[in-house]
């Protein structure tokens, strides 16, 4: 039995809770918390960032082994990338922008906007929500939802949660109750969709090729300098970040780190000509990428039971279509009352 009745337990207690804080869940905190809801974010991981976030590699110095930047075309996208540029949060990163669409990127680095975006939320971090149950709380006629960790144990109390997490791990959160199931259903179907990718970064002399290559007929689907983006720090080498195609990724899913270092390190090189001096270890994301879960809109909610779903597998299946995902999410809540 899900549904308990609490007024003991000493948890904390917010309007609405956020499982995620990457692109879509630090996007939601931050629109609720200008609506002056009570507002906490909890993730896995030790900051935000997700899918977007960015490695520390010594001292000040960081490059983005996720996202490397986010192409805008959509109005709401756009407008939310000019107040993020006023408020230097963003910038342009002009080489990659056409006519259509801008491209843009985090500064100093890409969790730079997740973080600028969850600071007026209480933000819980290094904590993997598992299980909800519904509780009745004394003097509320609505029930809310007690969130609780892979130990099981309580962790917050909220009267609406969304859920900002890659589609298999939000059907893991879902399944933990039966009331949730046409939710469970969606995230499911999208599951079944998603694409896996190593990332590295890696160091040469300064060169003057592109500051995107995306090769063909290769392991590596693109190769990125990272200090060529706009207000990164002008140093004596460059620093890539190299990504690899999905096809060859699933087929060295669970290959060992080195044997991915060297096969890298051999392609970055019959590509470039170009000898590397310094370079990290292989990051596997296991869910890099989704293809888009249509529906009728771009989120999933359940009006019933206050439960959302947001992220870029339900949107375009890419970093744009995660924010525009959440601000149509937020409006919908706003537009519901």
């Amino acid at each position: 039995m899900n549904s308990l009745t609490t007024g003991q337990i000493h948890t904390p207690t917010f309007d609405i809770a956020i499982v995620g804080a990457g692109l879509a869940g630090s996007l939601c905190a931050h629109l609720l918390s200008q609506s002056g809801q009570s507002v906490c974010v909890i993730d896995k991981s030790r900051g935000s960032g997700g899918r977007a976030s960015s490695k520390r590699l010594e001292g000040d110095i960081s490059c983005d082994l996720g996202t490397p930047y986010i192409v805008a075309k959509h109005p709401d996208s756009l407008a939310l990338f000019k107040q993020l540029t006023e408020e230097h949060v963003a910038a342009p990163w002009k080489q990659l922008s056409k006519a259509s669409s801008q491209a843009f990127v985090g500064v100093p680095k890409m969790s730079a906007i997740t973080r600028h975006w969850v600071q007026n939320a209480s933000f819980i971090t290094s904590t993997r929500i598992h299980h909800l149950d519904q509780i009745t709380q004394q003097g509320d006629n609505q029930p809310s939802w007690l969130l609780r960790d892979d130990k099981y144990q309580p962790i917050v109390i909220a009267k609406k949660i969304i859920i900002a997490a890659p589609a298999p791990q939000a059907a893991s959160i879902l399944a933990s109750h039966e009331k949730l199931a046409v939710l469970l259903l969606r995230a499911n179907q999208a599951s079944a969709s998603y694409e896996s990718q190593w990332a590295m970064w890696l160091e040469t002399e300064p060169c003057d090729l592109n500051a995107l290559i995306e090769p063909k007929g290769s392991p590596i689907k693109r190769m990125i300098k990272d200090n060529y983006k706009p207000m990164r720090h002008s140093e004596k080498v460059d620093r890539w970040v190299i990504q690899t195609a999905p096809n060859w990724t699933k087929q060295h899913l669970d290959a060992e780190k080195d044997w991915i270092t060297q096969t890298l390190l051999q392609a970055f090189a019959e590509i470039t000509e170009h000898r590397v001096l310094k370079h990290g270890d292989p990051h596997r994301w296991f869910l890099s990428r989704f293809a888009e879960n249509k529906g009728n809109n771009p989120f999933a909610w359940s009006p019933e039971h206050n439960v959302g779903l947001v992220g870029d597998w339900l949107c375009q299946g890419d970093a744009e279509g995660a924010l525009i995902s959440a601000i149509s999410l937020i409006n919908h809540i706003k537009n519901s009352k």
